[in-house]
C-alpha cells in the first residue's frame, strides 16, 4: 500500500479532531483513529521532565529534509531533544482543530503572519517568550506577541526561456500578454501574493498596490485573472509549483522564490529564471499551538536556535529561505546574493506584504479568487 499523502493524512487528522470536539467520537476512537495515522506515540501523557521530541511541521518537499537536518540536528546538539518534522502543512484550521480538540501534535509550525493573526484571535497559539527568543534577531515588525518571524519569501515571477522563443515576460503585464507570450501559466490556488500581480498588470506602482485593491479595486484584479483563466494551472503547495515547472507543463508564473531557488539547480541550465521585480515580499512566522506536547519552554528554545546568524545563512544557502536575522547578512555567500529576497537591491523591486490588507480582506477577495480560476 502506497504512504498516505501528508495533505491528505492532515486533512484526516483535522476530521477526527473535529468530531472529537463535537462528541461524535470517543477518546477511544479518536487515539484509534490517530494511531492508524502514526500518532499515537504525540497523544500520551507528555508532562514529562524533558521532552522525548519536538515536532514541527512546516509545508513539505524538501525543506522539510534541510529543516531537520540543519535546524532539527542544531537543536538536538543544543539541548538533547530530537526534532521530527512533519511536512501535512500547518493551516490555521488545522491547528484549531487540533487545539480546541484537546489533540494537539505540533510543537512549532511554520506559519504566516495573516494566519498567526487568525490563529492568535482564535484563542490557540501561545504568546511568545521574549525572555528566551530574542526579539532584536529579527526584523523590525517581526517581532508579534504572539508570532516571530523565521525566515523571508517573496512571489515571485519565474519562466522557463525555453518555451518562450519569442522572448521573455519581464512584468506582470507581459504575462497577461497572451499573444506575445504563449503558453501556461501558474498562479496559486490561494489569493496570498496574486492579486498584487494583476494590479501591477494594470498599471499600479508598487507602493499604491493595497491602496488601490478596495472593493472595486479587488473586482478589476479578479476580473483579470478571469480573463486568463483559460491559459493558468493552479498550484496548492509549494511542491506543485516546483514539479509545473520540472514537468515542463508551464511557461511562467507566480511562485515561492523558495521554490524557484531550487528550481534554478534542478533544471537544466537556461530552462529557468527568475525576477523579483514586481514579486510580494513576506516573512514567515513561528507559532506554537497552545498545549503543544514537548512544552512552552522547549518550543521556544527551537526558535531561540533558529535565530543563530551562521544556521540562517546556512539554511539560505541549502533552500532559499531568506535570513530575517540582520546579522545574517553578511554570512550570505556573494554568489548566492541576487537570489536574497531580502538584500536591500532586491526589496526595492517588491511590493511589500501587508497584513492588515489581508486581515481585512482575505476571505472575501479569496471567495471571489478560486471562482474566477476554477468556480
Amino acid at each position: 500500500m502506497e504512504k498516505i499523502d501528508t495533505e491528505f493524512k492532515s486533512d484526516l487528522i483535522e476530521i477526527a479532531a473535529e468530531r472529537y470536539k463535537s462528541g461524535r467520537l470517543s477518546r477511544r476512537g479518536f487515539v484509534s483513529a490517530m494511531g492508524a495515522l502514526g500518532l499515537v506515540p504525540l497523544l500520551g501523557d507528555r508532562a514529562m521532565a524533558q521532552a522525548s521530541e519536538l515536532v514541527v511541521c512546516n509545508w513539505g518537499g524538501q525543506a522539510s529534509e534541510i529543516l531537520a537536518e540543519l535546524l532539527g540536528k542544531a537543536y538536538e546538539a543544543e539541548t538533547g531533544i530530537p526534532v521530527r518534522v512533519d511536512g501535512a502543512g500547518p493551516s490555521a484550521g488545522k491547528v484549531r482543530a487540533m487545539v480546541e480538540s484537546g489533540a494537539v501534535v505540533w510543537d512549532v509550525c511554520d506559519s504566516g503572519a495573516g494566519s498567526a493573526i487568525v490563529m492568535n484571535e482564535a484563542g490557540v497559539i501561545q504568546e511568545i517568550d521574549y525572555n528566551i527568543v530574542d526579539r532584536n534577531k529579527v526584523l523590525k515588525g517581526t517581532a508579534l506577541p504572539f508570532a516571530i518571524g523565521n525566515y523571508v519569501f517573496s512571489y515571485a515571477l519565474s519562466y522557463n526561456p525555453t518555451m518562450l522563443p519569442g522572448g521573455t515576460p519581464r512584468t506582470w503585464a507581459d504575462v497577461w500578454n497572451v499573444e506575445a507570450f504563449p503558453g501556461m501559466r501558474t498562479f496559486r490556488k490561494s489569493v496570498r501574493g496574486q492579486l498584487e500581480a494583476a494590479a501591477l498588470a494594470m498599471g499600479v506602482a508598487k507602493e499604491d498596490v493595497y491602496t488601490f485593491l478596495d472593493d472595486e479595486g479587488i473586482k478589476a484584479a479578479i476580473a483579470k485573472f478571469r480573463a486568463l483563466r483559460d491559459n493558468i494551472i493552479v498550484w496548492g503547495s509549494g511542491a506543485d509549483s516546483q514539479n509545473l515547472f520540472l514537468q515542463g507543463e508551464v511557461a511562467m508564473g507566480n511562485i515561492y522564490s523558495t521554490r524557484a531557488f531550487l528550481l534554478r539547480d534542478q533544471m537544466e541550465p537556461g530552462t529557468f529564471e527568475m525576477t523579483f521585480d514586481g514579486a510580494v515580499l513576506q516573512p514567515g512566522m513561528w507559532v506554537v499551538p497552545k498545549n503543544n506536547p514537548a512544552g512552552t519552554e522547549a518550543a521556544m528554545n527551537f526558535i531561540a536556535t533558529c535565530q543563530n546568524p551562521e544556521l540562517q545563512a546556512e539554511w539560505f544557502a541549502a533552500i532559499g529561505n531568506a535570513p530575517i536575522n540582520p546579522a545574517a547578512a553578511e554570512l550570505v555567500p556573494a554568489e548566492l546574493a541576487f537570489l536574497n529576497p531580502n538584500s536591500p537591491e532586491n526589496v526595492a523591486k517588491q511590493v511589500i506584504y501587508n497584513d492588515e490588507w489581508y486581515g481585512k480582506n482575505q476571505v472575501s477577495a479569496e471567495e471571489l479568487y478560486i471562482d474566477a480560476l476554477i468556480g
